[in-house]
C-alpha cells in the first residue's frame, strides 16, 4: 500500500506515519508541507523502514505543485509548445523537476502523463497531457522518463490504456473508451510502448472501462486482461499502481474488494486507500497471501535519503521562460483605445496581476470579476477583453454550464479572448476573433499576457 503523508503533519504527526511504516506499507504519498521539514521527516521514516520507502508525490508540474518553497511548473501541454519555440528547454525542465524532487526527498513521480488529450471535452485530462499528437506524447514523455532515471527518480507512467479520449472525470464515476483495440494501437498506446522502451519503472493504471481490452464493463484497475495486455503485450516488466483508491471510478465496489481485486488482478501496488489500518485488518481477514518479492526487489533499488543540497539553481527563473515560450497568439491583435476586462473564474484566480499590468499601459482601464451568472452587461463603447480563468481540477467535472453560457454571450463582443487554461475554453468564441492562449493562470503568465497585448 501506498497511503497518504500529508507533508505539513509530518512532525506533528510522525508516531502515525512511523506505525505505518512498521506495520508494513510500501510507501506514502506526499501531498502539502514545507521542503526542509519534508525532507527532514522523510529521512527519519527512511530510517526506520527494513527496505527504502517509495516516497511518490503528484509533481507534472513540479514540486511547487505539492511542497512550499519548491518550483511551480506550466502544465504539461504548455512545456510542449514551449520545446517548439526553444528546442530543449523541457528536457531543462524535467531535469529541474527530478532534482528539486531528489532534494525533498521524493524518490518516484507519478509521471509523465502518458495520455493522449484527443477529446476537446475532457474534464481531467486536458493541459496535463503533452498534446493530441501520440508522437510528441511519446517523444516528450520517454524524455522525461529518461531524465528523471538519470537523477535516481522512478517515473511513472498514467494512465493505462489511456485517459485522454475520454468526457468524464474518473475522480467522479467510470468513463469508458470506446475504441477498438486497433484504434488504440494507433493512438492511445503508443506512448505507453514509447515509454516501456525509454525503461519507465512504474506503469499506473487509470480508473477506465475499456472493452477492447476487458469486455467485462469492469475498471482496468482491477481487470486481470488489462493487466495481462500490459504485462504480455506491452512487454512491462516494472510496477504496476492502481490510480487512488478512493476515486469514484471504483465506487461500485468496497475498498476491500476493490483492492482484493486489483492483487488478484496482478496489481502491485494499491495507492491512496482511505484507511490503510483498516484495509490492511480486512485483506489480512481474507486469508489471501500475495507474493511481495518483486515489490521487495524494486524497493532495494530506491534512494534513501534526500538529495543533498540546496536546491539546484538551474530552476530560477526557467518557470517564467518557458510560460512566456509557451503562450500562444491566433489572429492580428488589434490596439484599443479603452479596454474593458471581463475576468471569468471559475476558481479563486481574479485576473488581479493581468489587470495590474495591463492597467500599466491603459490606466483608464475597466474590469470586474465574473464568477457564476452574473450580470454580463459592459460599458457602451469599451474594448471587450474576456479572460478565463478555469484551471482542471480533480472532481470537478469539467466546464461549469454558466461559463459557457458567459462565454457565449460575450465572444461576439470581444475585441481579444484569452485563456489562462486550455485552448478548447475559446470554442464559444468568435472564430474573427484574436486570441491568446497562456495555458495557465500563474503570475508569470498573466504579465506575459498583458505585455502581448498592443
Amino acid at each position: 500500500m501506498i497511503p497518504r503523508l500529508e507533508g505539513e503533519e509530518i512532525e506533528s504527526n510522525f508516531d502515525y506515519y512511523l506505525g505505518l511504516v512498521r506495520g508494513g506499507v510500501a510507501g506514502f504519498i506526499v501531498f502539502g508541507g514545507e521542503t526542509e521539514s519534508l525532507r527532514q521527516g522523510i529521512e527519519r521514516l527512511q530510517s526506520e523502514a527494513e527496505l527504502p520507502l517509495i516516497i511518490s508525490s503528484d509533481l507534472e508540474q513540479g514540486l511547487g505543485q505539492q511542497v512550499k518553497g519548491g518550483t511551480l511548473f506550466l502544465p504539461a501541454a504548455a512545456v510542449s509548445r514551449a520545446e517548439r519555440a526553444s528546442p530543449g528547454l523541457a528536457k531543462e525542465v524535467f531535469e529541474c523537476v527530478a532534482r528539486e524532487a531528489a532534494y525533498a526527498g521524493i524518490n518516484t513521480v507519478f509521471a509523465p502523463v502518458l495520455d493522449v488529450n484527443t477529446n476537446p471535452e475532457n474534464p481531467i485530462i486536458s493541459t496535463r497531457a503533452f498534446s493530441d499528437n501520440p508522437e510528441e506524447v511519446s517523444a516528450l514523455g520517454e524524455s522525461m522518463i529518461r531524465v528523471f532515471s538519470k537523477n535516481g527518480i522512478v517515473s511513472c507512467g498514467k494512465h493505462f490504456p489511456g485517459h485522454g479520449d475520454t468526457s468524464v472525470d474518473s475522480h467522479l464515476a467510470l468513463p469508458r473508451v470506446e475504441k477498438s483495440l486497433e484504434e488504440l494501437e494507433a493512438c492511445e498506446l503508443r506512448p505507453f510502448r514509447a515509454a516501456c522502451a525509454a525503461g519507465v519503472h512504474m506503469m499506473m493504471l487509470g480508473h477506465l472501462d475499456v472493452p477492447a481490452l476487458d469486455p467485462g464493463r469492469i475498471p482496468a484497475t482491477v481487470s486481470r486482461e488489462v493487466v495481462r495486455f500490459l504485462r504480455e503485450d506491452v512487454g512491462f516488466s516494472g510496477m504496476v499502481i492502481t490510480d487512488a483508491m478512493n476515486m469514484g471510478g471504483l465506487a461500485s465496489l468496497s475498498a476491500a474488494e476493490g483492492s482484493l481485486r486489483a492483487l488478484e488482478a496482478g496489481v502491485d501496488l494499491l495507492l491512496h486507500p482511505q484507511d490503510p489500518e483498516e484495509l490492511a485488518r480486512q485483506l489480512e481477514a481474507t486469508g489471501r497471501d500475495f507474493d511481495a518479492g518483486r515489490i521487495r526487489s524494486f524497493r532495494k533499488t530506491l534512494t534513501t535519503r534526500p538529495a543533498s543540497g540546496p536546491p539546484p539553481p538551474l530552476c530560477e527563473g526557467l518557470s517564467g521562460k518557458a510560460t512566456r515560450d509557451a503562450i500562444e497568439v491566433v489572429g492580428a491583435l488589434p490596439s484599443l483605445r479603452d479596454p474593458y476586462v471581463m475576468v471569468l473564474s471559475d476558481g479563486e484566480e481574479d485576473g488581479s496581476e493581468f489587470i495590474a499590468a495591463l492597467g500599466r499601459k491603459y490606466p483608464r482601464i475597466g474590469h470586474r470579476t465574473v464568477t457564476d451568472n452574473d450580470d454580463l452587461d459592459i460599458p457602451s463603447g469599451a474594448d471587450l477583453i474576456i479572460a478565463v480563468f478555469s484551471p482542471v481540477r480533480a472532481f470537478k467535472g469539467g466546464i461549469p454550464s454558466w461559463l459557457s453560457k458567459a462565454l457565449r454571450t460575450l465572444g461576439e463582443k470581444a475585441r481579444v479572448a484569452v485563456s489562462f487554461g486550455s485552448p478548447h475554453l475559446l470554442g464559444d468564441v468568435s472564430k474573427d476573433t484574436p486570441s491568446i492562449c497562456a495555458w495557465w493562470g500563474d503570475r508569470e503568465a498573466q504579465i506575459a499576457v498583458a505585455d502581448i497585448i498592443p
